[in-house]
Formats: structure tokens, sequence, C-alpha cells
């Protein structure tokens, strides 16, 4: 099941609209639609809110178990799916940023090395040894 699916599974079983839940978590009904279209994902934060609503494990809302059993996430559950939301978000933006044009590709080149030095000047980066990782993008194939 995905995680769009789960969502809106979990939704109806508690009785919720999607604007109902669109209020309960501050959103837009739209947003709602998204995902249980699985066209976005929802945040991190907002994840932790729909646990706590709906009384379930993180990977069981995002469709990753079958586990329905409620339980409290510890730390390391909890920093495995923020990294694994900043994995999704840097594969969004890697791919957003493989389409644009050159002017396109320097202005983000120009915005990331501004707040890099940023970082570094107020020593708010994080180590180099905090993260490791690799993205791959492939072109697909024309359709013919």
């Amino acid at each position: 099941m995905t995680m769009g699916e789960r969502i809106k599974q979990l939704r109806k079983e508690k009785g919720m609209t999607q604007t109902d839940l669109a209020h309960t978590l501050n959103v837009t009904k739209g947003t709602v639609s998204t995902w249980e279209t699985n066209s976005r994902v929802p945040g991190f934060d907002t994840l932790n809110a729909l646990s706590d609503l709906f009384e379930r494990r993180l990977d069981y809302i995002m469709g990753r178990s079958d586990d329905a059993t409620p339980t409290t996430q510890n730390e390391d559950d909890l920093e495995d799916l923020a990294l694994s939301q900043v994995e999704a978000d840097l594969t969004e933006y890697a791919l957003k940023y493989a389409r644009l044009d050159q002017y396109g590709r320097d202005a983000v080149e120009a915005i990331i090395r501004a707040e890099y030095n940023r970082c570094r000047n107020e020593n708010t980066l994080c180590p180099t040894t905090a993260y490791s990782g690799h993205i791959s993008i492939k072109r697909e194939e024309a359709m013919e």
C-alpha cells in the first residue's frame, strides 16, 4: 500500500474528511489531496503529527510496514525517518535541477555557495562525517 493510500485509509477510519484533516494539520485540503494521490509527500513534522493523530507507527503510515500496532518511536526511528525525508527531498531537488536551463542552474549554485559560506562563517555547518550518500540521475528513453 502506498503512503497516499494509507493516509486516506487512516483518515477515513478516523471518520475525517480531507477538509477535517487539513484543518487539524493546518494545511489546505489540496495539500491533503496531493498526499493521498502520491503527488507530494508530507514533511517530517507533518508525518509526526499524522503518527500522533492516527496513533500509528511512521513506517506504517509511510506504507513501509503492514504492522498497524500503535507504538512510540525511539530516537533511532525518528532519525531514520528524518534521513529518509532528506533523501526524498534531495532526489526531488536534483531532478528539478536537472531540468533547469543554464541560467537557473547558475542561480541555484549561487544560492548554495552563499548559504554554505554563511553557515561556515557562523560555524553552523554539520560535520562532514554527518552524512554520506549517492544520488543517481538517469535520462529516460524518449517515447516513440
